[in-house]
């Protein structure tokens, strides 16, 4: 009688270190331009704009609130949408996060002006990071520090000095990106959003690498009954 095979799966392999100290460039990156080009509409850290709406809402200012209810909301439905699709794509979920964060980014730049950003370009934004924070089923978002921050204190008062570093890092990386972008910007003005296009698209290629590799590491291996 022929034996019952069973198979065995192995854990999703890990986002390598080099993709995820990319996306805190990319958030950094994107804050700075935001914080630059779009001081009333935050397109990256949703708690200033509820701020803003009880503040607009309280003086009765609707023509104020809308703009900031469009861009909470284009944050809120993209990292659903993005939610929905990555816990359908198994180990292709940050490949697929990544370039559809990309894509919301370009379509940004497409409305962009040297001026400031128009609101479309300000609601793709948001969109764009709503997605990106997607990018790991462990992880709460990818784009809030401050949670970071609180995370690395505990780990420093632990004595776990790895789980610190790992903080630090992604602390430094998301300094650098903001200190690109700003370079960029006063070089290049709306052009610096291709920065972190490019910068999204390495991070795809790095997680298509890593998928790819631990695909292979982890094909089914047969185990008799």
């Amino acid at each position: 009688m022929t034996p019952i095979r069973k198979t065995r799966r192995i854990a999703p392999k890990p986002i390598p270190i080099q993709a995820f100290a990319l996306l805190f460039v990319v958030s950094g990156a994107t804050d700075a331009l935001i914080y630059r080009h779009s001081r009333d509409l935050l397109a990256v850290y949703m708690t200033g704009n509820t701020s803003h709406v009880g503040q607009h809402l309280a003086m009765g200012d609707w023509a104020g609130v809308m703009p900031l209810l469009a861009v909470i909301g284009a944050f809120f439905g993209a990292t659903t949408l993005a939610a929905w699709l990555g816990d359908r794509t198994d180990q292709w979920r940050a490949t697929l996060v990544m370039l559809l964060t990309a894509l919301l980014i370009a379509l940004a730049f497409s409305h962009a002006v040297a001026a400031g950003y128009t609101l479309v370009t300000v609601v793709a934004i948001a969109a764009a990071m709503g997605t990106l924070n997607q990018v790991s089923a462990k992880e709460s978002g990818v784009t809030f520090l401050t949670g970071a921050l609180v995370r690395t204190g505990r780990a420093l008062a632990a004595g776990q000095w790895r789980a610190c570093l790992d903080g630090l890092l992604r602390w430094v990386a998301l300094i650098t990106g903001a200190a690109i972008a700003t370079v960029l910007d006063d070089r290049y003005g709306s052009h610096s959003l291709l920065f972190v296009v490019a910068a999204l698209v390495c991070g795809a290629l790095l997680t298509t690498w890593n998928a790819v590799a631990h695909r292979q590491a982890t094909r089914e291996t047969p185990l008799a009954e």
